[in-house]
Parts: structure tokens; sequence; C-alpha cells
């Protein structure tokens, strides 16, 4: 009698690698071939590890790591000529995705998909843990229904959300040993929960207003070149393929696109001065990493926004630190 064939596992991981090394070693492995890889914060440390679940029927990865950018082009794509559907969700930390005309701002039990066919962009804002899987799309569409409805796309997070998140982990956690066959079984599981999910959603209120589709993107974008000093609404336009006067009526209740921008820029310096991996860059060289180019138009917009000065918020993490020391 034939032995079942077994999925393939596989644990990968920067810890043994040179620090200065970290980065390249995981774009050069663990994400060659995806496309455009990049760092929202090239000046912190970077790890990351995973585990790799290969059958025949999907790949599943459970992935820890610092934050990282994926861009997949249309070169790498047909390089890789995959034509598989990516269910993904976040367990800790937000990014975001976007493909097409579509794109989200992605947090813990939001499910997001993309096609790995068309060009696509992916990446975490946060330290994060994510678990993804993959399945062909011809596969996907028999137990879902068609693609094109939902890739650049979230489902909110939910309890039914978090339903898919707790079984695939549960998947992930037993996949040693498991046989292909099983792995199909597994796949068949978590297929029926989207399809399920994807039939009671609301038909998604962002896919339906067209000013809420934009901002939405458009926050997606913000996220990706807020380090960029040069990126503002007429670049944002261009890229959106939007005219400047849309752009601006999309962000008109609420306080402006440009303020948009401003506050995500803000938003980023502040994590980063709350973050350790940073403790030895200074407050100016994190103020030009997140696109602002004059100290003192960046101090007032800091105060403004956060009733305290940038210096102050990394004193208050040396003195946290400091009292976490100092406890029995």
């Amino acid at each position: 009698m034939p032995t079942p064939s077994k999925v393939l596992t596989l644990v990968e991981t920067t810890e043994n690698i040179e620090p200065s090394r970290t980065f390249d070693f995981w774009r050069n492995t663990a994400l060659k071939n995806l496309g455009r890889v990049g760092r929202l914060d090239p000046h912190g440390t970077f790890s990351a590890s995973r585990l790799a679940v290969v059958s025949s029927h999907t790949t599943l990865l459970l992935t820890e790591s610092s934050p990282v950018s994926v861009e997949g082009d249309l070169r790498h794509i047909r390089q890789a000529g995959r034509d598989d559907i990516v269910v993904s969700f976040f367990l800790s930390g937000h990014g975001y995705l976007e493909q097409g005309s579509c794109g989200h701002i992605v947090g813990v039990g939001d499910i997001g998909f993309i096609r790995l066919d068309r060009p696509f962009a992916v990446g975490a804002l946060t330290p994060y843990r994510e678990l993804r899987f993959s399945v062909p799309r011809l596969e996907f569409e028999a137990q879902v229904g068609s693609a094109d409805g939902l890739v650049g796309r979230r489902i909110r997070a939910s309890p039914s959300t978090e339903l898919l998140m707790t079984y695939m982990h549960s998947v992930a956690q037993s996949a040693t040993g498991m046989s292909d066959a099983e792995a199909g079984l597994a796949v068949k599981g978590a297929l029926h929960i989207v399809r399920a999910l994807v039939r009671d959603r609301d038909e998604d209120s962002e896919g339906q207003a067209s000013s809420d589709v934009l901002r939405s993107l458009a926050r997606v974008h913000i996220e990706r070149y807020s380090h960029d000093p040069s990126y503002g609404p007429e670049a944002m336009a261009a890229a959106l393929n939007v005219s400047r006067s849309k752009l601006y009526r999309a962000f008109a209740e609420v306080e402006g696109i440009a303020a948009e921008i401003r506050d995500a820029r803000l938003d980023r310096v502040r994590r980063w001065l709350e973050s350790p991996a940073n403790d030895c860059s200074s407050i100016k060289t994190l103020m030009h990493a997140c696109g602002f180019t004059d100290a003192p138009t960046f101090s007032k917009a800091f105060r403004r926004r956060f009733d305290m000065s940038a210096k102050d918020v990394r004193a208050l993490r040396s003195d946290r630190c400091s009292a976490s020391a100092r406890l029995p």
C-alpha cells in the first residue's frame, strides 16, 4: 500500500544572521521573486521568521516580522507565473493592501485578498504577525466565486473572521506530519468559511461609494509614500489617476488631504520614537525619514497633534524603560 504524500514544512528565520545583513537575507530568501521589497523603517533593526507549509493544494505562511513592503510588478509576475489567490490576515500589527483600483489599511482580524497574476502592493506598517494562504484561482473561484470582486478589498474584522483566523492558525500549528490529502480537506474547510463571509458581508459600502473608495485607496498611498517629502496631493492624484479636484472633494468631509498626509507622517514619527529599535536614531533623522524637511514646522505640528514635543515622547519612553528596569 503506497505511503500517503506529506506536506512540506519549513521554518525560515533571521535569528543566526549578522544584524547588518538580516534584511537582505530575508529579501533574497523568504521574499525572493515576489516583487520589489522595501522597508518602511530603514533605521530600525530587522528580524523575521516564518513557518511555511507547502502542499499541492495550498501554500500557508505564518510570519512574524519587522515592517516590510512588497510591490509585485509585471516583470516579477511573469517570472513567477502564478495564478493564485492569496487570503491574508494580521494576528497582530497592521498594514495595507492595494490592487487595481482598490486599496485598504488592514488591521487585526481584517481579511484581505490579492491575485498574484496582477500587479499588487502589500506591506506592514508595524511589527506584525500574519497568516496567509494561497490557492489556485480556479479552485478559489469554484469554491467561493469570482475573485475579481474581492481582490484589493478587505472584509472587516468580526467574530466570523475570527473563526477563519482560529481555524487556519490551528491548521498551521498541526501541519507537521499532515498528509497532502489532509491539507486539501483543510483548504476546502477554509474556503467554505470564506464563501460564507463573502455571502454574509454587507456589500461593502466602501465599494459602493466612490468617495469612500478613493479615501481608502489614498490612505494606502499616504502610508506607502509618507517618507517622500515631495509626495503631496498633486503626486497622489497622478498616482491614483484622478483629478486634484476629485481628490480634494473626497476629503472635504474630513480635515483635508494635506492634513491626512501630515498627520500620517507625524503618527509614523511617534511610532518610531516609541520603538526601542530607534533609540540610537536622532529625532532629526526620524523626522527626515518621515518626509519632514523643516524642523520648526515639524516641531510645531507634532506638538499640536500630540500636545507634547518629540523630545517629550522619547523621554517618556526612557522613563518607562528605567522604571521597568528597577522592578524586582
